[in-house]
C-alpha cells in the first residue's frame, strides 16, 4: 500500500502518564515514520478525572494541557483532537476539522477499544480494532446468566464497527488458548516501538536495580465459564518473595493500587524498594529515564493472561528491551513467538526466575545486547506496523 491517511485513538489524555503515554503515542509516531499522514483522536466518551486540586469536575484544561505538550514534543501538534464528554468541546483540531479529517481517511485504529465508534469513523472504509487487553476485550461484559445474549451482543457490536481485528494475544486460535474469537480472525500484532527514541544512555550505576512497574488491580476479577479471572496481584504475590533470594540485587517497584488492597509492608518485608509514581515515571522522559536506570525488568502477567494461555507480552517490557535492558517476564506462551533465554527469559516459577535473574547478573552487558537485538527483530515499529497494514 501507498501513503495512507489514518487516524489513530488512544488514551494519553485519558491516563495522563508516561507509561501510557508510550503505549499510544509509537503508533502515529511509527506510522508516520513510514510515510503516511497520521492524526491522533481521543473520544473515550469518559470524563477527566486525573486533575489538579480545586479543577471542576468537569474542567478538562489538565488533561489538554497534557495532550498539547505531548504532541508538541512528538511532533504532532496540529494532529490532534481531544473530544470533552462534559463540555461537548473538540480540542486541538476543531470538530469541523476532523470531520474532513474523517472524510478522507483510509484507515481508523482504535487501539485498546479507546474510542467511541461515531457515524464519522464508521463512515472510514478500513476500521482496525487493536485488542491490547486479550481476555478481558472478549469477557469483561459477560453475564453468566446470559450466555447466548453476551455472545450476541459481542459479535453484534464488533461486526458493526470494525473490518479488521488485531490482538496482542498472539496465541489467541489456538487450541490451547481459552480466549473466546467468537468467530472473529483476531491476527496476531504486538507493540510497536520506535527504536530510535530508545538508544543507550549512560547511566550511573549506583542508580541500578531490577525494577517493575504495575497495577495491582484495575478491576474486580471477571466470571467466565463458572471461573474467577484475576488481576496482576494474584500473580504478584506467587512471586512477591523473589528479592529474598539475593542479597547483592536491588529490587524497585512502582505501584499504581486503586482498590486500597496492597500490603505496602508486605512488600518491603519481602526486599521491595517502593517508589512514588509521581515522582518516578509521570512524564514521557522520566519514564524513559527511569527505565535507562534499570539493570533490566522483573514482572509478572495478569492472571488472566497467564491463566488464558494468551500469548499476551507487555508494551513495557518491548520498551525495556529496546533500551537494552534484559527482560524477565512471566510466561503467558509468549515464548512461542518470541524467543527466550538470551536477553529475555520466560518464566513460570520460582526457580525459572530465579534462574534468569542469576543469569543476567552473570553476563550482564551480553544480555543487554541481546535485549536490543530481540527489540529490533520482533519490536521495530517499521516492521509491526507495516505488517499490520500489509494484513489488510
Amino acid at each position: 500500500m501507498g501513503n495512507l491517511k489514518i487516524i489513530v485513538s488512544g488514551f494519553i489524555g485519558l491516563y495522563p502518564t508516561g507509561g501510557v503515554t508510550w503505549d499510544y503515542i509509537q503508533y502515529p509516531l511509527g506510522l508516520k515514520m513510514l510515510g503516511h499522514d497520521v492524526y491522533y483522536v481521543e473520544d473515550t466518551g469518559q470524563y477527566s478525572f486525573y486533575k489538579s486540586p480545586g479543577k471542576e469536575w468537569d474542567d478538562p484544561s489538565d488533561t489538554i494541557q497534557f495532550l498539547k505538550k505531548t504532541m508538541r514534543n512528538f511532533g504532532l501538534e496540529n494532529r490532534w483532537a481531544y473530544r470533552d464528554v462534559a463540555t461537548g468541546k473538540c480540542f486541538g483540531m476543531s470538530s469541523q476539522k476532523l470531520a474532513k479529517v474523517c472524510e478522507t481517511a483510509d484507515i481508523f485504529i482504535n487501539i485498546s477499544a479507546s474510542s467511541l465508534m461515531r457515524d464519522e469513523y464508521l463512515s472510514i472504509p478500513t476500521r482496525i480494532l487493536i485488542d491490547s487487553d486479550p481476555m478481558f476485550t472478549q469477557v469483561q461484559d459477560w453475564d453468566e446468566s446470559n450466555v447466548e445474549e453476551s455472545k450476541s451482543t459481542f459479535i453484534k457490536h464488533y461486526k458493526r464497527n470494525y473490518t479488521h481485528y488485531f490482538s496482542f494475544g498472539e496465541n489467541i486460535g489456538s487450541p490451547e488458548c481459552r480466549i473466546p474469537t467468537y468467530g472473529f480472525l483476531w491476527q496476531p500484532t504486538r507493540q510497536p516501538i520506535c527504536l530510535e527514541y530508545w538508544k543507550d544512555m549512560e547511566v550511573g550505576v549506583n542508580k541500578r536495580s531490577f525494577t517493575t512497574i504495575m497495577n495491582w488491580s484495575t478491576r474486580k476479577k471477571m466470571r467466565y465459564m463458572q471461573e474467577e479471572w484475576g488481576q496482576k496481584d494474584v500473580e504478584f504475590e506467587k512471586f512477591i518473595d523473589i528479592p529474598k533470594a539475593f542479597t547483592k540485587t536491588k529490587f524497585n517497584i512502582i505501584v499504581a493500587d486503586n482498590s486500597k488492597k496492597m500490603d505496602a509492608k508486605v512488600l518491603l518485608n519481602n526486599g521491595w524498594r517502593l517508589l512514588d509514581p509521581i515522582k518516578t515515571i509521570k512524564t514521557a522522559g522520566q519514564y524513559k529515564n527511569f527505565i535507562h536506570e534499570s539493570i533490566g525488568e522483573f514482572s509478572v502477567a495478569k492472571e488472566t493472561y497467564v491463566k488464558s494461555n494468551s500469548g499476551w507480552f507487555s508494551c513495557r517490557s518491548a520498551c525495556y528491551l529496546a533500551a537494552g535492558k534484559p527482560v524477565i517476564a512471566q510466561e503467558t506462551q509468549w515464548s512461542k513467538y518470541i524467543p527466550s533465554g538470551n536477553g529475555l527469559f520466560a518464566f513460570s516459577d520460582h526457580n525459572s526466575a530465579i534462574n534468569a535473574l542469576e543469569e543476567v547478573n552473570f553476563d550482564y552487558h551480553k544480555h543487554s545486547r541481546a535485549a536490543r537485538e530481540i527489540a529490533n527483530e520482533f519490536f521495530d515499529s517499521n516492521k509491526v506496523l507495516s505488517y499490520l497494514i500489509n494484513k489488510l
